[in-house]
């Protein structure tokens, strides 16, 4: 399943909450504020106003911010989890970080290879397709 409206739900102060969040664990800022930095550098007025990163580079990026954001919170994984059941919230929050180490090994993000790992895991087929749904949603 393929849906997209063409402009990202990743904003700028999404970044800057997970920035913060990696700060506080001693981690390393500088790929997040790169990321930053390359999803929002063709905004504004002046020359190569409305350009950015090709959008294939895009999705690559939201890809990394979203496994990010699963294994530190925030603001980000608040958008996912705006788009699940209680239920299904709960069993994203429960399994959080397997789930990035899944993301972080596929190539390719597609439903299928998403519902199997949630399954793997324990969720119900329907639970785990929405919740690959939305995940897909978010960095599509």
């Amino acid at each position: 399943m393929t849906i997209s409206t063409g402009e990202s739900l990743i904003t700028a102060a999404d970044i800057d909450d997970l920035i913060t969040r990696v700060r506080r664990t001693a981690g390393d800022p500088g790929p997040l504020e790169s990321a930053k930095a390359t999803l929002f550098s063709g905004e504004g007025d002046g020359p190569g106003a409305g350009t950015g990163p090709d959008p294939e580079a895009a999705r690559l990026i939201r890809q990394r911010l979203l496994v990010t954001a699963l294994r530190h919170g925030g603001a980000l994984l608040a958008k996912l989890l705006s788009r699940l059941s209680s239920r299904e919230t709960a069993m994203v929050r429960r399994y959080a970080h397997r789930l990035a180490n899944f993301l972080d090994t596929l190539e390719v993000w597609a439903a299928q290879p998403i519902v199997l790992a949630l399954m793997r895991i324990g969720l119900p087929y329907g639970e785990a397709e929405t919740i690959a749904v939305a995940v897909l949603l978010l960095v599509g």
